[in-house]
């Protein structure tokens, strides 16, 4: 559990007036999420999530919390924030941006099913295609600057081998052509646990926290490197088959996204490899927080980097387009 910023009963009470949701029955620090503070929240009304935002500021908060908005309007499948009475997504508490939503039944899958890539594969896609007309934009504040920052900050930490490997990655990276990838609005952290599952019925995507415009294929390739791998980080050929297949169904990948997906696989592994040794090298203070293992995500980048460069499937040439 991570809890950075406490809350009181008293606190929660004051800050319930500004919406029409009830009185408070009961608050209780959630068991997941590094980033935030996180609790579940019963009002004699419902069932919510209250998030206190740990590091994003107003205008972040405004992309992130707009999108949200944005994509529950138009029929995607993911937590929606609540409007205080001033018509606000966002205020303050404890001295914190603050928002609540409504909570989505269900439970995250502890290791996906090959229906569940295809559940996700295409809620993704309808995702994407529904960002389109999103009129606001936020770069990733998890993209190439920050790979080139984070690495030099983590050099004392990090071997001669491990320095070469991340050089080398970032290198082939710029030298990509990816000026024809698509962009628009992604969600970028869509790991199997900010997703709430029925079954195999997808309830929600939540945890928007990462969301940004960035390449589509970017947040296809972090999707792939969590949902579609075996027990030890190497590709699940057949959840992949499913979950690019369920995609492109509804959003056609393009030839030059079927030519990138090598590098943008490694270039997300890269990204959470950096991201958890940071955490774990530069911890935040907090109630039982914790820390994921970062060598995970280094054995991953490794394990990309040997596999094979060509990644097909069985609709290839057919969802393909030029």
């Amino acid at each position: 559990m991570s809890v950075y910023t406490k809350v009181g009963n008293s606190e929660l009470k004051v800050f319930l007036l500004r919406y029409s949701l009830g009185n408070l029955v009961s608050h209780t620090g959630i068991k997941a999420g590094v980033t935030n503070t996180n609790y579940w929240l019963e009002t004699d009304r419902g069932h919510y999530v209250l998030t206190l935002f740990e590091h994003l500021d107003n205008s972040n908060l405004d992309y992130v919390l707009g999108l949200q908005h944005h994509l529950a309007d138009q029929g995607v499948s993911c937590s929606a924030p609540i409007t205080d009475n001033q018509g606000l997504l966002c205020s303050v508490l404890n001295g914190r941006p603050a928002a609540i939503v409504g909570r989505i039944a269900g439970t995250v899958c502890s290791n996906p099913s090959i229906d569940q890539c295809r559940k996700i594969g295409a809620e993704l896609a309808r995702f994407h295609l529904a960002g389109l007309d999103f009129d606001n934009h936020k770069s990733n504040s998890r993209g190439l600057d920050w790979w080139l920052s984070i690495s030099k900050k983590l050099r004392f930490v990090l071997s001669e081998p491990d320095i070469d490997l991340i050089n080398e990655v970032i290198n082939e990276f710029q030298a990509s052509d990816l000026a024809g990838l698509p962009q628009g609005a992604l969600h970028g952290d869509l790991f199997h646990d900010n997703v709430l599952f029925d079954g195999d019925c997808l309830n929600g995507i939540v945890d928007f926290d990462y969301a940004c415009h960035d390449y589509f294929l970017y947040d296809i390739s972090v999707t792939i490197n969590d949902w579609c791998i075996d027990k030890i980080g190497a590709l699940d050929f057949d959840k992949l088959d499913a979950l690019l297949t369920a995609y492109s169904d509804i959003k056609p990948l393009l030839d030059c996204e079927h030519a990138a997906l090598p590098i943008m696989l490694q270039v997300a592994a890269l990204r959470f490899w950096l991201s958890r040794l940071y955490d774990k090298t530069f911890p935040l203070e907090g109630e039982l927080t914790f820390v994921k293992d970062p060598n995970e995500f280094r054995q991953m980048l490794l394990l990309r980097r040997g596999e094979p460069a060509l990644f097909t499937y069985a609709k290839a040439g057919k969802n393909s387009a030029e």
